[in-house]
């Protein structure tokens, strides 16, 4: 049985690694089609990789770049939207966010509302969700092993010290655990929505009948307020609030 068991492990191990190498290989022809200016092919392959791995800062840029080359202005916000909200102080994504922005038709002046959850995400992004969920488990197992430690040794020195390790390492994990649920709540979480669309509307009620507030640009980016299975209620950048089709737009 034990042998089944390292044998198992050995063949998940090697499926990982094969993965990442395969991932790694796509990555490369990816930048080598960027290059080479075949940004259709790198598009195609920068979103194929995503398939499989979301939260990944850099597979946006490259995709929101490849797309800011093809002049798919919504698609390209959105990738490079989805970059900085996944590593705020990317630079290179805020400098081509700058640029695609300038490809709208129309600049609605104003600034949306900024979630609660993302200023507390800024401040612990130093790690990444996964790993502030592994320092919660390893504190825990070391609690465990401390209060366990605590009750077979019988030197009172020493107890106090395991006790006192067991209540740090225990406030430590759960700190950890929350800080993990937190960043992957925020990062999981859709805030706003960008006009995939051309001439979208924005209506004053969740209905096709309704009376028509705007019509909404390209690549125009709005708060979510409220949603329901076909609608999506938005605060654009100039305060304006109105409902649009929830098909029509892009949630990141």
């Amino acid at each position: 049985m034990k042998q089944l068991i390292l044998l198992f492990l050995s063949l998940l191990f090697s499926f990982q690694l094969f993965a990442k190498e395969n991932n790694d290989v796509l990555f490369s022809k990816g930048i080598k089609a960027f290059n080479q200016k075949d940004y259709e092919t790198s598009a195609q392959i920068f979103e194929n990789l995503l398939n499989g791995d979301s939260l990944n800062a850099a597979l946006h840029y490259n995709l929101g770049t490849s797309y800011l080359r093809l002049q798919n202005t919504p698609l390209s916000i959105y990738h490079l939207e989805k970059a900085l909200k996944i590593k705020p102080e990317y630079e290179p994504a805020r400098i081509n966010l700058h640029f695609a922005e300038k490809l709208k038709t129309k600049i609605t002046k104003g600034n949306l509302p900024i979630p609660q959850k993302q200023m507390l995400y800024s401040v612990f992004n130093f790690l990444q969700p996964n790993t502030w969920a592994y320092l919660a488990i390893a504190n825990m197992l070391i609690t465990v092993i401390a209060l366990v430690s605590y009750r077979l040794i019988t030197n009172v020195t020493s107890k106090k010290v395991l006790f006192t390790l067991s209540i740090f390492t225990l406030l430590v994990s759960l700190g950890c655990y929350f800080v993990s649920r937190n960043q992957s709540n925020y990062l999981l979480t859709n805030n706003y929505v960008i006009v995939n669309n051309k001439d979208v509307l924005l209506m004053n009620e969740p209905r096709t009948v309704a009376k028509i507030y705007s019509t909404l640009p390209q690549g125009e980016k709005g708060f979510i307020q409220e949603e329901t299975n076909q609608w999506i209620k938005i605060q654009l950048p100039n305060d304006s609030i109105g409902w649009v089709e929830k098909n029509k737009v892009l949630k990141f």
